[in-house]
């Protein structure tokens, strides 16, 4: 019989089988067998009348053990091995984003918190505590509670999971454990502690676990119907104790969340710049907060101000407004001064950066004839005080350039004359109108100058008039070449464009109001529009703002309404409608003076701030929650940079304060220039990205992002310790706060062995060992009984 493990024991069983007819009774066999005994005890007493009592003895237990022996023969009696091990303990760690949340231990009211505990919790999070709890004295804790059972470690937030393979701990590698223990990180969107446990129970199915211990803060961030107290009970039908560790402390957590960020990306010498955000109030019910705005660099302040806290609302809008008086790259800081009491102060402040310049943007507008689109859009720009406009209309009378103080006679011919524009808005122009060599100087004033293009489609000329030319080739869409403008006819269905993902969160084109959720709300509630130019295609690389609702194109994606793509240096849009006029319907130029001076400014940053860069970095938004997936883009514009080695493209994350990480990135199969890569789970805090490879001339692109807590997550803060003690009760376990969590190893049950496997059976009744004690035994009885004179 092999020897047991470690941590093995053994358990006997012995089988047989009935060498008697099944239609005998058992009771009947029991009772011949019985006679039988009788007769060969009587039979042996009256033969051995005349011997001492000893002998007689000796004589009736052979003949007793021969008797046993055939029975063994007659049952094929068996010994089978069954092996055991320890019974099993799950651990089920939090790691919620409610986790993350700092408590002042110093200020709770229980006299049971050592001094010691509350020095070492200072500024350590939840999770941090229990780190430190399981692995402090080189996992002493984790050795305790196995000196009995053997651990499965969970982790769970919205789902519950093995920690490494299966979550077991070998006994032999602890390293391994510990590694995964430390990258633990609260990112979880969701606390779901009732489906975690029913997890681990179905994991357990067959053979519970002899107790479960849930380190946790005890908050269901999901509603009631996830609290851990709904687990007790059934825990309780399985035999299955609940130890719950409360995490945090019952005292109101008191934070400032700031959030929400908003702030023009560029601005202007002495033009008033407003810096926007939300903040967010948690333990705090009255008073003041003071909200400040410096340099990032030299801490010089540029605004400040007191705010009323209002508790009423879910949030409170701030707005700082400042001038900038000097023109570059202004690095800022916006903060919200902490309140006494506070613990978490990571989400007190943002940062940011505006560019400054000292001029305005020099817009050019073309189109073949007064429509209405050009006209309210002339009019808006010539009284916004950051453009400077010149329009062109093509079939107008003699007289007009000389009328209006902004007409040009004729679209410039000459490449510095084009190269003064940083936007050029081209409408349904007719192209034959221009010459090659102004279809070659736009060309070059996107690819090579950085300027901005954008073409407002038409139902005469734009874009179908424009295949076969260079501006075909910037444009984001595919046209076709042998569509004719259709005859007129009344359009009386309208539209309500949707916005992609890309639409909503990687350009503040659309941001309407003060935040994605508002300007999303306005958007849906914007004045329908009719026509549209439906392309054909998407071209690969270019991106997609908004599309139509229902109607699909040749490739099954919806039509594209608005849609960019970077070309060279610079940057085109393409807007396939003509209607945006209607958006002015009862609010003027509320909502159509946004979209079309932040279009503006978004395609003019590049020549404005002279980025001829060959290389772009994006992301698919600025602003993530935690357990969101962070996208990455670079595009190469010039096509020598593109590294041989498609594994030679890295971008850098880095996190304020800590040390920077690569992430890979690999090209897109239809689109070799496009590498993509992306990167999960990571914590909450303000980043700062760059290329790092391949290596470029002069900076690198960057980009800046930030990653805040799940707003779900924040609701509840306050250590739920009345359900977890609920839940001990339910299911005859017992609680433990974390300071007092070093006693819980002692309070385990002990728990049975938990079936492994089953050795192979031995049969006995054809052992060598038996059949020579079967010869032994009887030829003793034969020289005994003759050596009696009873043969």
């Amino acid at each position: 019989i092999p020897a047991a493990g470690p941590g093995q024991g053994s358990a006997w069983n012995f089988q047989w089988n009935s060498p008697w007819p099944a239609w005998l009774p058992d009771w009947s066999v029991l009772l011949l067998g019985s006679g039988i005994v009788f007769l060969l005890i009587y039979a042996y007493l009256k033969d051995t009348a005349h011997l001492n009592l000893k002998k007689r003895l000796v004589l009736i237990g052979i003949r007793l053990t021969l008797f046993a022996i055939i029975l063994l023969f007659l049952t094929r009696f068996t010994l089978t091995i069954h092996r055991t091990g320890l019974p099993f303990v799950a651990v089920l760690i939090d790691d919620s984003a409610s986790m993350g949340l700092e408590d002042d231990y110093a200020a709770s009211a229980s006299t049971s918190i050592s001094k010691a505990f509350q020095q070492e919790s200072q500024g350590k999070n939840r999770l941090e505590l229990v780190k430190d709890l399981l692995l402090q004295n080189e996992s002493g804790y984790l050795l305790e509670l196995q000196e009995k059972h053997k651990l499965r470690l969970y982790h769970f937030s919205e789902e519950c999971l093995p920690l490494g393979e299966q979550g077991l701990i070998d006994l032999q590698d602890y390293q391994r454990t510990q590694e995964l223990l430390k990258q633990l990180e609260p990112t979880g969107k969701e606390t779901r502690p009732f489906h975690a446990v029913q997890k681990v129970l179905n994991d357990f199915r067959g053979t519970p676990p002899t107790a479960i211990i849930v380190l946790s803060d005890g908050i269901s961030s999901t509603g009631d119907l996830d609290l851990l107290s709904r687990a007790g009970a059934l825990a309780k039908s399985k035999l299955v104790p609940i130890f719950p560790v409360g995490v945090g402390s019952e005292q109101p957590v008191k934070d400032l969340q700031l959030y929400d960020l908003l702030v023009d990306d560029v601005a202007f010498i002495n033009d008033p710049v407003t810096v926007s955000a939300k903040v967010r109030f948690f333990g705090i019910q009255s008073g003041n907060m003071k909200v400040s705005l410096r340099e990032a660099n030299t801490g010089s302040p540029l605004a400040s101000r007191q705010f009323p806290i209002n508790t009423q609302k879910d949030y409170q809008k701030i707005e700082l407004t400042f001038t900038p008086t000097k023109a570059g790259l202004l690095e800022y800081v916006i903060e919200v001064e902490p309140v006494k009491g506070e613990v978490t102060l990571k989400n007190n402040q943002q940062a940011g950066q505006i560019s400054v310049l000292d001029q305005k943007i020099r817009v050019l507008l073309v189109d073949s004839v007064p429509r209405y689109e050009y006209r309210y859009l002339k009019h808006l720009l010539e009284r916004d005080k950051t453009i400077e406009l010149r329009s062109i209309l093509q079939e107008s009378d003699l007289e007009y350039s000389s009328e209006d103080a902004t007409a040009l006679d004729y679209f410039p011919v000459k490449k510095e004359d084009l190269y003064q524009y940083d936007v050029v808005i081209l409408g349904d122009a007719d192209p034959a109108y221009f010459s090659q060599a102004v279809f070659e100087n736009l060309d070059q004033f996107v690819r090579e100058k950085g300027g901005g293009l954008i073409m407002v489609a038409g139902p005469r000329f734009s874009p179908h008039a424009y295949t076969n030319t260079n501006l075909e080739a910037l444009l984001p869409v595919e046209i076709s070449q042998n569509r004719q403008p259709a005859e007129y006819k009344p359009v009386i269905e309208g539209f309500q464009p949707e916005l992609t993902t890309e639409g909503q969160f990687s350009t503040s084109i659309f941001r309407f109001a003060d935040n994605a959720e508002e300007s999303q709300a306005i958007w849906n509630n914007l004045p329908e529009l009719y026509w549209f130019y439906a392309a054909d295609d998407i071209k690969p690389g270019a991106s997609v703002f908004a599309v139509h609702p229902t109607l699909k194109g040749k490739n099954g994606q919806r039509i594209p309404i608005i849609a960019t793509q970077r070309v060279g240096a610079g940057k085109v849009i393409f807007n396939a409608t003509d209607d945006l006029w209607r958006w002015r319907d009862l609010v003027g130029d509320l909502y159509y003076s946004r979209f079309w001076v932040q279009t503006i400014r978004y395609l003019s940053r590049s020549k404005l701030l002279n980025q001829e860069q060959a290389v772009e970095l994006t992301l698919d938004r600025k602003t993530y929650q935690q357990g969101d997936t962070v996208q990455f883009r670079v595009k190469f514009l010039d096509e020598q940079l593109i590294p041989t080695d498609s594994k030679n493209v890295t971008v850098m994350l880095e996190r304020q304060g800590e040390a920077s990480r690569p992430v890979p990135l690999t090209p897109l199969e239809k689109s070799p220039e496009i590498f993509e890569g992306s990167i999960s789970n990571i914590p909450e805090g303000a980043y700062h990205t760059w290329v790092s490879q391949p290596i470029l001339q002069g900076t690198p692109p960057a980009v800046d992002f930030r990653v805040e807590i799940s707003q779900r997550e924040l609701v509840n803060r306050d250590m739920n310790r009345m359900d977890m003690q609920k839940t001990a009760r339910e299911s005859r376990g017992k609680y433990f706060p974390i300071y007092a969590a070093a006693q819980l190893p002692q309070a385990i049950p002990a728990g049975h062995p938990v079936p492994l496997e089953n050795e192979e059976p031995i049969p006995l009744w054809n052992r060598w060992e038996f059949l020579i004690l079967f010869t032994l035994l009887i030829s003793a009885e034969w020289l005994l009984r003759k050596r009696f004179r009873l043969v």
